[in-house]
């Protein structure tokens, strides 16, 4: 077996990680598997990750980032329509990933620092993704206002939550939690008295 550099053996410890999660749930996720699946030994992977914690975090970062990836607006759909694209490959992304999905909800829900940042970090960069898909929508200084801002992050999370009642129940079918997700960011940006009629237009296809 060849012998992998430090960055390249952290790098196939995470990829594992992010495999072992999708199949299962974070919390089901052994170090002992991992280090199994890598054909090293368990101490070997403490030498990459201090703690179990660690080691999660840096996959759930991963897995982040996948997820980021993966609901990238599509070029070559009509911006009036990239939003709700987005939010249906969204939910095709956590059902196929339901119960790792769950867990890392429920991990950073629960108090777990690290996983909390990685949730801050990722509403951040989405946030900023939905605004930025807005500038052909919304004049310069509408988009400057922290008021969408705020109420853009709050619908992040908003649908971060509906989203796991939903994969925990499914209480509504899958068209009426995307009808919800989307015509809510139009509620909120009126609801924080901005002007909603472009937003509107970002969630009406």
């Amino acid at each position: 077996m060849a012998r992998l550099k430090p960055e390249e053996r952290r790098a196939q410890l995470i990829a594992l990680g992010v495999e072992l999660v999708g199949a299962s749930s974070f919390d089901a996720v052994s170090v002992d598997d991992v280090a199994a699946a890598a054909g090293i030994s368990r101490s070997l992977l403490f030498h990459y990750f201090p703690t179990r914690a660690d080691f999660l975090v840096a996959v759930a970062e991963a897995a982040a980032e996948e997820l980021f990836e993966a609901t990238a607006p599509d070029p070559s759909v009509p911006p009036d329509e990239q939003l709700r694209a987005g939010l249906s490959t969204f939910l095709d992304y956590i059902e196929a990933r339901r119960e790792a999905y769950l867990s890392l909800v429920r991990g950073a829900a629960g108090g777990e620092a690290g996983l909390q940042a990685v949730f801050d970090r990722t509403r951040d960069r989405i946030t900023e993704r939905v605004i930025d898909g807005m500038s052909e929508l919304l004049p310069a200084d509408t988009l400057r206002d922290p008021r969408l801002r705020m109420a853009v992050r709050g619908w992040v999370a908003f649908n971060e939550e509906v989203a796991q009642v939903w994969l925990s129940g499914e209480p509504i079918g899958r068209d009426e939690l995307l009808d919800l997700m989307a015509n809510s960011l139009a509620a909120l940006a009126f609801a924080a008295g901005i002007d909603a009629d472009g937003v509107a237009a970002a969630v009406s296809a």
